[in-house]
């Protein structure tokens, strides 16, 4: 009796897409607070790491500030874009990339917001907050607190985004260069 051998390419798992970020944290400032950077840098590391994150060193060999490749798997995020629906079909078809991608780092600069008010306090957190700028495929947009922890902000982003490099914005893929650099201000010094 002769035996056959089927593949069923349907049930093979596919290798995961990841999403590699550069993650930078530095002084806002020349005379910036070295030591608060690199906590809020490790701290926010730490987070990753415990939502499954790789989170890999870059070295630079220059001193001062905080680099680290963050690595996500894509397919972590079916459900996230699923939230996010919302926008138009047409537009999610054109800038699915770039929605993927701001799917991803949402999360990662809610992380360093939430480290960064734990080493300096809620109100100085909220008053003198970190600044981020996301570089993708060398076309950057400055981002807010404010627009981080809005509800639909991957959405929101996205427009912006495009509207500001439309000839980027639909080249965008999640094997794109993506950098965040988070400027981390000097805390206010209290008087005595």
């Amino acid at each position: 009796m002769d035996q056959y051998v089927t593949s069923d390419r349907a049930h093979t798992p596919e290798a995961p897409e990841e999403l590699v970020m550069t993650l930078e944290l530095v002084a806002d400032e020349d005379e910036g607070d070295p030591a608060l950077v690199n906590a809020v840098g490790r701290d926010t590391v730490a987070a990753l790491q415990q939502e499954g994150d790789t989170v890999r060193p870059v070295y630079t060999g220059q001193k001062g500030g905080f680099l680290v490749d963050v690595v996500t798997t894509v397919t972590q995020l079916a459900a996230a874009g699923w939230d996010h629906r919302a926008v138009a079909e047409e537009v999610i078809a054109t800038l699915s990339g770039l929605a993927t991608i701001f799917d991803v780092v949402l999360p990662k600069l809610k992380q360093m917001l939430h480290a960064h008010e734990q080493r300096v306090g809620k109100e100085e957190g909220t008053s003198n907050p970190i600044k981020f700028v996301i570089e993708i495929d060398g076309a950057s947009l400055s981002i807010k607190p404010a627009d981080v922890m809005q509800d639909d902000a991957a959405s929101k982003l996205t427009l912006q985004f495009s509207s500001a490099h439309p000839a980027v914005a639909p080249q965008v893929t999640t094997k794109s260069k993506v950098k965040v650099q988070g400027r981390v201000p000097t805390r206010k010094r209290r008087r005595r």
